[in-house]
């Protein structure tokens, strides 16, 4: 496996929780469509049935959205139990796989697993670099 191909198999987490945080504005967008609905009021003193078919079809997009949602993290879950596994058989040096678990189980940023690991940006993308060397010497 190449190291991009490593890079590949490695971010499907990252990719799968950004569907996931799209599909969330979108159930936001539907929420605020339906709490900005309003009744209108008929002259003759009714009120008019159209809003409540407005918002049984935003409440219709949210659930729709959510079951999209839920999917999708048990989809999630299943990848990172998969990226988990390799990275636990490919490197065994702690920091390197520290490094590999930070950014792509717990995808954090590159500045924060420097501070947690107590080093510098810079020897945070050498640790990285090696890691993916090994793991796509040894993976799959």
């Amino acid at each position: 496996m190449t190291t991009a191909e490593a890079k590949e198999f490695l971010n499907r987490g990252y990719r799968a929780k950004e569907r996931i945080a799209a599909k969330q504005e979108r159930i936001d967008h539907w929420r605020q469509i339906a709490e900005s609905i309003t009744a209108e009021i008929k002259p003759s003193g009714g009120v008019s049935t159209s809003p409540s078919k407005k918002i049984e079809n935003c409440v219709c997009n949210i659930v729709d959205l959510q079951d999209e949602i839920q999917s999708e993290i048990d989809e999630l879950v299943a990848v990172e139990r998969e990226v988990e596994k390799a990275i636990v058989a490919a490197v065994v040096d702690p920091t390197l796989l520290a490094v590999l678990e930070m950014r792509y189980l717990n995808y954090l940023k590159w500045e924060e697993i420097a501070v947690r690991l107590d080093v510098t940006f810079r020897w945070t993308m050498s640790l990285h670099k090696k890691a993916l060397e090994i793991f796509s010497a040894k993976a799959l």
